[in-house]
């Protein structure tokens, strides 16, 4: 009896999603040498405690809800598990492997900016740096976020960011 109360209370759980299909992001990193892969992880090279470069069927997209109150869960080889809100500019990831807790990601409005401005009149780049959500369809979400990691995630490379670059979409219910 406690449990199922407990399970009722505890909100969306990692069962009742549908999967959503992952590729490439417009933008993998560009001078990372991310480009055309899938990246995420921390560092500047490819590796198991560094930038994992997964193929689509290597990564577990579960979408939660629609519209407003989605919520997308990933999770990807090497360790790494990543949520996002829809909406939101902010990614939480976490790699119990690696012992990294959870932690929020976010492109700074500042790089955003700076990025926006370099990119050459008449550019066909449809997606900004950050989170894009809803485009180019509703339930689709575009992320290219290369941020600082936190001082308690103990990397082992010079280059310290954190990088996650790829597209998810959501089919609607």
């Amino acid at each position: 009896m406690i449990a199922a109360t407990l399970t009722a209370c505890s909100g969306t759980s990692r069962n009742d999603g549908r999967p959503g299909t992952v590729t490439p992001a417009e933008s993998s990193g560009g001078s990372d040498g991310w480009d055309g892969n899938i990246a995420i992880g921390v560092g500047n090279r490819k590796g198991v405690d560094l930038v994992t470069l997964p193929a689509p069927d290597q990564i577990d997209v579960q979408c939660h809800g629609e519209g407003d109150n989605l919520t997308v869960d990933i999770t990807a080889p090497n360790g790494w598990h990543a949520t996002l809100t829809h909406g939101s500019q902010t990614i939480t990831v976490e790699n119990e492997t690696l012992n990294y807790p959870a932690h929020d990601f976010a492109e700074s409005p500042t790089a955003i900016e700076a990025v926006n401005r370099t990119r050459p009149k008449g550019s066909t780049k449809q997606f900004p740096l950050g989170v894009t959500w809803d485009k180019p369809s509703v339930g689709a979400v575009e992320i290219q976020v290369d941020d600082d990691t936190p001082p308690h995630w103990m990397v082992n490379s010079p280059y310290e960011d954190f990088d996650m670059y790829m597209h998810i979409s959501c089919n609607a219910k």
